[in-house]
């Protein structure tokens, strides 16, 4: 376990900040990954602007940095695993350039290494479905495992966050593969996150409750989870997701993951945003505080995802005291 002081802020969406920053064309199957290769400066430029807003973390750019995936736009093997590596290396090197800049600042910051789910991978929108074909379970623990050994290589990462799962299959796969990296290194592994993507007030994206989502999740006897939630989900829903989130890791002594999107629709088809769907980022920080404010709990993580940038996160920094130090 982390044993920090929560509430902590997490950073906002990446591939959005790097399409709005520095207009880059990110239609491909690597999405934001590909500037770990083309133009790894904009993503260390991305994570300080993330640090600057109020963020305590810096989430990897490596959530659809897969070594299939590289290798299929082209890439080999070699390059694939500089790029994944690299992820981590910008992460690390932007939180010490800030730190560095900072002299003062006595806040946590911290390294989040993002994996994302299969669907992010298939990049046909099935991280909001969870339709992973004929997709087995052992298939899923073997493609998460085969980047995590890539990605672990690199040190200063503080826990792991497994994003946007939609499926029960695939938290099914993480309950084994955690269990599994347990036992293996005998502790020495970091702590564990996971957040799902929901498509309702109370079920994840391919119709599981999310309740029973996070049973299967301790299903392998699996420990070191710092928190469970919801990432990549509509605003509309959270109020009622946390609910249900908030007393079930209360029980467990896990703290609640909370990062919507920014209210952006996508377009799967067309791998584009429909245009003015973006909540402003006063409305934002507004309407995600007020789903949190009645709960007398602290152990929160927070931020945003598609759609919500620094600013979003700044809305956030400045209005969270009144409702976390009340």
């Amino acid at each position: 376990m982390l044993n920090l002081p929560y509430p902590l802020l997490l950073d906002g969406g990446f591939a959005t900040e790097l399409e709005d920053r520095f207009q880059k064309d990110l239609s491909g199957k690597l999405w934001s990954a590909k500037c770990l290769i083309e133009d790894p400066e904009s993503i260390k430029a991305v994570h300080l602007a993330y640090f600057e807003a109020g963020s305590n973390i810096a989430t990897t750019c490596s959530y659809q940095a897969t070594l299939p995936g590289f290798m299929s736009a082209g890439y080999n093997e070699v390059e694939a695993e500089v790029a994944m590596r690299r992820s981590v290396q910008l992460a690390v090197a932007a939180r010490e350039e800030y730190r560095a800049s900072h002299a003062n600042d006595v806040q946590p910051r911290l390294v989040a290494l993002s994996v994302g789910c299969y669907g992010a991978y298939l990049a046909g929108g099935q991280e909001y479905t969870g339709d992973y074909g004929n997709a087995t379970v052992d298939d899923l623990v073997c493609f998460h495992q085969h980047r995590l050994d890539i990605l672990l290589q690199e040190s200063g990462i503080d826990f792991i966050l497994f994003e946007t799962v939609p499926s029960r299959l695939e938290a099914e796969a993480i309950s084994k593969l955690v269990h599994r990296y347990r036992k293996d290194k005998d502790g020495q592994f970091p702590p564990v996150c996971v957040s799902f993507s929901c498509q309702s007030e109370d079920r994840i994206s391919d119709g599981t409750p999310l309740l029973e989502a996070l049973e299967v999740l301790q299903s392998s006897g699996a420990d070191g989870f710092e928190a469970v939630g919801v990432n990549c989900t509509k605003m509309t829903y959270i109020p009622s997701l946390v609910s249900l989130l908030v007393n079930w890791n209360k029980a467990r002594g896990l703290a609640t993951l909370v990062y919507p999107d920014g209210g952006q629709v996508w377009n799967a088809e067309a791998r584009g945003w429909v245009p003015n769907t973006k909540l402003p980022p006063s409305d934002f920080a507004s309407n995600l505080l007020h789903c949190l404010q009645k709960y007398d709990s602290k152990m929160f993580l927070i931020g945003g995802c598609c759609g919500v940038g620094p600013d979003h996160i700044r809305a956030l920094r400045e209005n969270a005291k009144t409702v976390f130090e009340a």
